[in-house]
């Protein structure tokens, strides 16, 4: 955490293509030259939060990812998870494969006999072509991430130890990657239990949050339902969008891009993502300012902590 007495925390929530949004709202924080003083992210907002916090600058976090998406390391990856030529599919990705998949019951028939439809090894391998190779604890701007205790259910906000692993946890959608281990624990993807994690941020010592949420609300999830299958998934995701509202409304400022119907998958639309974050994040600075001075008041400019009203606090565990 920096010498700053009043300390300033950024939330980056997942949401996967939709998350590219946070590069946008980095972008302006850059450019506006704003103090933050911690980044916690979940799932692909511990991706680009990660980066971040170690690159301090949007456009190499945006090369790093471009590079690795048009990589034919991304083509393995792909071909991991559907390996046979399906032309209809279309050129978007692994992910649309992914969903391709589901429709046509191949998943199911994985699923039965493997844990993850990548594997290990492969995982690995992206994670490193995505990830440096340093400790969290060695970063330009302090960093925390978020993965869920496979076993317990425990939310884990991990803030030590390698990044590569720690995002490799936050990041790991449940039957599509591997399950990683840390001291003992089984993680997989923060956003099944905390998909703006601003409790956390409040507990590792920030006096003021602005959480960044790029994901959808019901309205925008799906049509409705024609199938049992279909049914399934929209009740889950109506259940982590409910607990999602919980979780990230003790945020001080809660900035929501509003990005439409943008496929989930659709890594392509990062231009267009990015453009509408830094609007948002633009249209949000008047609440910024003013919530930011009100809170400095309350907390006598960081002496005092949390200095909010009860009820921010929910369980989790910091290693």
């Amino acid at each position: 955490m920096s010498g700053r007495l009043f300390k300033t925390a950024l939330v980056l929530s997942g949401g996967s293509a939709r998350a590219l949004s946070h590069l946008g709202v980095l972008d302006v924080i850059q450019r506006r030259k704003m103090e933050v003083d911690l980044i916690v992210g979940s799932s692909m907002g511990a991706l680009i939060g990660g980066l971040y916090a170690y690159y301090r600058d949007p456009s190499r976090v945006i090369a790093r990812l471009g590079g690795v998406l048009k990589s034919d390391l991304f083509i393995r990856t792909s071909s991991a998870i559907a390996a046979e030529e399906h032309p209809q599919i279309g050129p978007d990705g692994f992910f649309n494969r992914f969903v391709w998949l589901f429709r046509k019951g191949v998943y199911y028939t994985h699923t039965m006999i493997r844990k993850e439809m990548v594997s290990e090894e492969l995982y690995e391998e992206i994670i490193g072509a995505l990830v440096p190779d340093i400790l969290i604890e060695d970063l330009p701007v302090p960093f925390a991430c978020v993965a869920m205790d496979l076993m317990t259910g425990e939310e884990i906000v991990i803030t030590k130890g390698p990044l590569r692993q720690a995002i490799a946890a936050s990041s790991a959608i449940p039957g599509l990657f591997p399950v990683v281990e840390i001291d003992g624990r089984p993680l997989v993807d923060g956003g099944w239990v905390d998909n703006v994690p601003v409790a956390p941020a409040i507990a590792l010592g920030a006096h003021f949050v602005i959480a960044v949420d790029a994901t959808l609300e019901i309205s925008g999830i799906a049509e409705y339902p024609q199938s049992a299958i279909e049914i399934v998934f929209r009740c889950n995701e109506i259940t982590r969008i409910v607990l999602t509202r919980h979780r990230k409304s003790h945020a001080d400022v809660l900035v929501s891009p509003h990005i439409g119907q943008i496929f989930w998958a659709d890594f392509k639309a990062i231009d267009r993502c990015m453009e509408i974050g830094r609007k948002a994040f633009e249209e949000a600075m008047p609440e910024i300012l003013s919530k930011k001075a009100i809170r400095r008041a309350m907390t006598l400019n960081g002496l005092l902590h949390p200095a909010r009203v009860s009820g921010w606090r929910h369980t989790f565990h910091v290693p």
